[in-house]
Formats: structure tokens, sequence, C-alpha cells
């Protein structure tokens, strides 16, 4: 249960801090509720949208199940983009090399390929 709470307030303040990110709002824990109030109402609002989740009764498993087949649906679009971006955008010295090169692409590839036989047999 412990763990639970840490979760909720992690995934809840990475969310207002992204979305806060963003749109260019004021972001951090360290800011006054009067110099940074975009980011505690997005703070706010995540936490009663969860309870209000919880409240109505949708199964949770259920839920769970559906949010981490979507994971690994979306996970590898995201790791395609994440490896394009190493080998394209990012300056030379900051690039893999050598044998853990291969081995990053090797074990994204397997990732992609397990993501993409979980759509095979969702869909």
């Amino acid at each position: 249960m412990g763990a639970g709470f840490v979760a909720a307030l992690v995934a809840s303040l990475a969310g207002a801090w992204g979305i806060s990110e963003v749109f260019g709002l004021p972001h951090s824990l360290n800011h006054r509720l009067k110099d940074a109030p975009g980011f505690y109402i997005i703070y706010t609002v995540a936490h009663v949208l969860g309870a209000l989740v919880v409240i109505a009764s949708i199964d949770l498993v259920q839920l769970t199940i559906d949010v981490e087949v979507m994971n690994a649906i979306l996970l590898p679009v995201v790791l395609g983009f994440l490896l394009s971006l190493e080998a394209w955008v990012l300056p030379p010295q900051f690039r893999m090399r050598g044998s853990y090169r291969y081995l990053v692409w090797a074990v994204s590839g397997l990732v992609m390929a397990f993501g993409l036989y979980t759509l095979i047999t969702v869909v």
C-alpha cells in the first residue's frame, strides 16, 4: 500500500511537471501556490481523477492490464525514435560506440519484437 501511495505521488508530480513544462508554466514544489498555481491545479486534478476512477468501481486489474498492453504496443515506436535520435541527432562524442551500441540495438529490437507480437495477439 505504501508503494502505491509513493507511485501515485510520483506519477502525478511527473505528469504535472511535464504538462507545466509544455505550457511554460512555473513547475516546482519549491514554488508557493501563488507562484505556480497551474502546476498545483494540474497536480490536484490528477489526484482527483485518480480517486474518481477508484470510486467509480472500475475493474482496476483490467485497467492495469490494458495500460500494460498499451505500453507494449507503443514501446516499439518510442524505442525506434530514441534509437533514431541517438544515431542521427546526438553529437558524435555522445553516441554509443562499439559492442555496447550493438547490444543496445539488439535488446531494443527484441523488446520491439515482443511489443509487435503483443499487438498481433491483442488485435
